[in-house]
């Protein structure tokens, strides 16, 4: 009984020791993790757009957490964000990604891919829903879904997030949102402008890229002649001046420093403008808390307008489709520049005010082989086995491009 008396003693402070240690743990963790509004997702981890693509981490599945930024000391104070051309898989690419056992998309990206992994961060835009099954492929009569394997084509591609507000996310009604947000989760590709329940339309899509905290919202102007109201916003976000104002504010005091705003708008195969476009870009950019505005859905370039040092992209062209003016389907309906995209950089610097701002843009040209293997292709740098282009229809795309953008380099 003496000697009992002192152990016990002694195996209470033992106790209290790891319990003050295991709160501790817990708070740490609590802080990084907070509540489930903010999913923040890491992106690149290189420096640089010139990086090895294999030594970036790129497209880091989106994690439930609360803003955390890296330390100042860490963070880098200059990147490069990528944004694609509209993804539209029409039946004659599906053909294209056709294997003995389903589909795979992976070849069709495969001569850009080290330029989209390249890059700190990289955005795609998603203009067709993705089927869960396979059993529901649509390709005609403006209802759209793409093969399951298309959601795996993205990641491998590297691209860290897709905005997805189009005017084809309710072509199926809420089974698009559905099977298109459970495809993109399997491959943990995280997705903005679309969620299954209001509580995840009000989450605040946040990604961490060198320790810089990037902020991503996306929006349509209309789905394919449904009235107003018809389709919940809190489904798919459709184009509102308001909302959208008061949602990168809200971005803003999550802590994102850099916002983007990806909005689906503009007429089909018009390098110009349209009212709205003209209109609403400018006065969205003006706001303080939007810092880049980057446009789809015109199917062809369109300008890119440099307002008071901040930028908006109001169309870059096709990433992929069966677009163009020599398709059999689309003769007449098509343009010619209906086959050019581009895969647009914005260098981001951090200036002497601390605020991160665009300090210069880059276009990197490209163009799909339709008709042919249906491939996307640099017309900087084409590959130079597994496709055959006449240069000059390439030299010519790229020109076009550059050209409709307004940017040099």
């Amino acid at each position: 009984m003496t000697t009992d008396g002192p152990q016990r003693a002694e195996g209470a402070i033992w106790f209290l020791i790891l319990a003050l240690f295991g709160l501790g743990a817990f708070s740490l963790a609590a802080s990084f993790l907070g509540d489930d509004e903010n999913p923040l997702a890491t992106a690149a981890t290189s420096d640089s757009a010139d990086a090895d693509p294999g030594a970036a981490d790129n497209g880091g599945a989106a994690g439930e957490g609360s803003l955390n930024p890296a330390n100042a000391e860490t963070r880098a104070d200059r990147f490069t964000i990528s944004a694609s051309g509209d993804i539209l898989i029409h039946e004659r690419v599906a053909e294209a990604a056709t294997t003995p056992t389903g589909y795979d998309f992976t070849p069709l990206f495969a001569p850009v891919q080290n330029l989209i992994a390249s890059r700190d961060f990289a955005i795609c835009h998603l203009e067709v829903p993705i089927s869960s099954t396979n059993t529901d492929l649509a390709y005609s009569d403006g209802v759209f879904r793409a093969p399951t394997e298309l959601a795996a084509a993205l990641k491998a591609a590297e691209f860290d997030t897709c905005s997805v507000a189009s005017n084809h996310a309710w072509d199926s009604g809420e089974a698009s949102v559905i099977s298109t947000i459970a495809e993109l989760q399997a491959v943990e590709m995280p997705h903005v402008g679309i969620a299954n329940t209001p509580e995840e339309a009000q989450k605040t899509w946040q990604f961490n890229v060198l320790g810089n905290i990037i902020g991503h919202l996306s929006y349509t102007y209309g789905l394919n002649g449904r009235e107003p109201g018809e389709v919940p916003t809190t489904r798919v976000a459709q184009i509102d001046e308001q909302t959208i104002l008061a949602d990168a504010k809200r971005q803003r005091d999550a802590g994102s420093e850099f916002i983007i705003v990806s909005l689906h708008w503009g007429d089909e195969m018009e390098n110009e403008l349209n009212e709205q476009q003209a209109d609403l870009g400018p006065r969205l950019l003006a706001s303080e808390n939007i810092d880049l505005i980057i446009g789809h859905h015109a199917h062809v370039p369109q300008e890119v307008q440099e307002i008071d040092g901040e930028y908006i992209a109001y169309g870059l062209g096709n990433l992929l489709s069966n677009q163009s003016k020599f398709a059999p389907e689309c003769p007449n309906a098509c343009a010619l520049d209906s086959q050019d995209g581009v895969l647009l950089d914005f260098v981001v610097e951090r200036n002497s005010d601390d605020k991160l701002v665009v300090t210069d843009v880059v276009a990197n040209p490209t163009w799909v082989d339709v008709g042919g293997t249906w491939k996307i292709i640099s017309t900087d740098n084409p590959p130079t086995v597994g496709v055959t282009i006449d240069p000059t229809t390439l030299q010519e795309s790229g020109q076009r491009t550059r050209a409709t953008l307004g940017i040099d380099s």
